[in-house]
């Protein structure tokens, strides 16, 4: 439907060339200092996703490196402001290097080229950047979203209304060159919806579907998000219940199966997990924990039930989320399994706290510490 009105803005006889693209900082390694490298790429639209994804096909092709500047750490007074100037700057390189990688495909959705197509006929081709898959961070650093908010929707603000970038685009231009009563209007727009002070890379591009450019992939939704926060509250679980040694026990040894990778490594001195990784891992964690969770006593039988199944229906949500085709039937099983998924994690809730939640909790501790202090300095006895 995306590229049906692409299409009917062409003239007659014009053919849309779907564009796929990717990015995403990758860590190379700590061994020279935590460098990074920030690729590009590019695919077309009618090549197999088995295909495309397949490295050794070099159906993708890697169309730049991008910068990654290194974080900047200020010290003394000043230091918000300056932090967000410097970040402010690294966004607006981006963008900038970002439109100059896509000045080509955006030149040519306005005048086309005429291509020879794989049925040997030659045609009039327009380009459409329809995704451009990416992680939730670089997401929102691509759409200057604010974090924690949602980079495809609106939600909660506006009743779940997808975004529309190119009116952000607009607002922020009436926001700095309007007269006093449109810029308020405007900034309270912008605020409104969790949108940055800074212009985002695609808002002024036509050779992108709005609509599709930010879609959700398994390795960035669920491997990288979901699998990872689950690591993450599953460990320390079984930390607290002194169940960690047993479970790298049984991870172990967990035989070869063709088409799941072998772990070299116990569970808990994994430190950086590859995409292979985890989906190896959502295949075998149920049975794994399951096993480590055997013989409770009263006081453990709830908390590890709890855990269980919110493990359990997680990795079953991301499993059936992997099939090529879905029905109404499929789509209510994943709804469910999601659906008690949010219904047991509150077993994990203390495992899961946010940095700001850390940093207040940090300060009343040190209140209540100086707080104790005082008491036994007052105390004669």
């Amino acid at each position: 439907m995306i590229l049906t009105a692409s299409l009917a803005r062409r003239p007659h006889g014009a053919t849309i060339v779907p564009v796929f693209g990717s990015s995403g900082q990758t860590h190379l390694t700590n061994d020279l200092g935590a460098k990074k490298e920030w690729p590009v790429y590019l695919s077309l639209g009618n090549i197999d996703s088995t295909m495309r994804s397949k490295p050794s096909n070099l159906a993708g092709i890697l169309v730049a490196l991008l910068p990654v500047p290194p974080k900047y750490h200020f010290k003394g007074h000043g230091k918000t402001p300056a932090v967000k100037e410097h970040h402010l700057h690294n966004r607006d390189v981006s963008r900038k290097v970002f439109e100059l990688i896509l000045r080509p495909l955006d030149t040519l959705f306005n005048t086309g080229k005429l291509m020879l197509c794989a049925d040997g006929r030659m045609r009039q081709c327009y380009p459409v950047i329809c995704p451009l898959t990416a992680d939730y961070f670089e997401n929102i650093h691509l759409h200057s979203i604010k974090q924690p908010h949602c980079p495809v929707c609106e939600a909660p603000k506006s009743s779940w209304q997808l975004r529309d970038f190119r009116q952000y685009f607009q607002k922020m231009i009436l926001a700095t060159q309007g007269d006093e009563i449109d810029r308020r209007e405007a900034r309270h727009y912008l605020a409104d919806r969790a949108v940055g002070t800074s212009e985002g890379i695609f808002w002024n591009m036509k050779c992108i579907s709005p609509t599709t450019i930010i879609i959700p992939d398994i390795l960035h939704t669920i491997y990288r998000s979901m699998l990872k926060h689950l690591i993450d509250w599953g460990t320390s679980f079984l930390e607290q219940h002194s169940r960690i040694d047993k479970f790298n026990q049984l991870w172990a040894m967990m035989p070869p199966h063709p088409g799941i990778a072998q772990f070299n490594k116990p569970y808990s001195q994994v430190t950086q997990w590859s995409g292979k990784e985890m989906n190896a891992l959502g295949r075998v964690i149920v049975p794994v924990f399951a096993a480590t969770l055997l013989n409770t006593s009263a006081s453990q039988r709830i908390p590890f039930t709890e855990a269980l199944l919110c493990v359990k229906n997680l990795v079953y949500f991301h499993l059936m989320a992997q099939y090529q085709y879905h029905t109404e039937a499929t789509i209510e099983y994943m709804e469910n399994y999601l659906e008690e998924f949010h219904c047991h994690k509150d077993v994990f809730c203390r495992f899961r706290a946010s940095k700001s939640t850390k940093k207040v909790s940090e300060a009343l501790k040190k209140q209540l510490t100086l707080d104790k202090q005082e008491e036994r300095e007052s105390d004669p006895a």
